[in-house]
């Protein structure tokens, strides 16, 4: 319930405010051809890859973040995507595809704390996901995950964020952007 909310309170904050950048931060249309997708994000956002187990073996995993240059001053501290393989037999059916987002996204919760955290089926603009909220009262930051598996690519969206700041504006223009199947 409280994950609902959240996403209510998200959005909603996303209607009334401007979409400009944190922190004076420029955004930028990012496109991978090879990822097939396109997003909104901080300029000088930066890829990177690395070999990593998911939920299909070890495999390389792309990443495409940005991390500010102070973290002290700023108010986020990571807008990240990352998208890897997905095998064709993983995803011939629904269920297989649901069975897989829900592997994918149980480990990536154990990327943030080895806790219950509620994982919510999500649409990921028009593509079925999952996501959770990392929010312990005692830490200082936030982090929003988002997965969606399009095109035999599983999709994670990321942002970790201060507490205390407004940051629904740039959080809801980084996850409303996304956009797969661009060839």
């Amino acid at each position: 319930m409280r994950f609902a909310a959240m996403i209510i309170l998200m959005a909603a904050a996303g209607l009334f405010q401007s979409c400009g950048g944190g922190g004076g931060t420029q955004w930028t249309t990012y496109t991978s051809a090879d990822g097939g997708f396109s997003v909104e994000m901080p300029d000088e956002s930066k890829p990177s890859e690395q070999v990593l187990p998911t939920p299909f073996g070890k495999q390389i995993v792309h990443f495409v973040a940005w991390k500010p240059s102070s973290l002290t001053i700023d108010k986020f501290r990571l807008f990240q995507v990352s998208y890897t393989a997905c095998p064709s037999r993983v995803v011939t059916d629904s269920t297989g595809t649901q069975s897989a987002l829900d592997s994918s996204i149980n480990l990536r919760v154990k990327d943030f704390a080895d806790i219950e955290t509620e994982i919510e089926p999500v649409s990921v603009n028009g593509y079925p996901g999952r996501a959770f909220i990392f929010d312990l009262p005692e830490n200082s930051t936030i982090a929003v995950v988002k997965e969606c598996i399009v095109n035999n690519k599983i999709y994670d969206l990321t942002v970790v964020m201060k507490r205390n700041y407004a940051t629904n504006a740039e959080v809801n223009r980084f996850f409303n952007s996304f956009k797969a199947n661009i060839r």
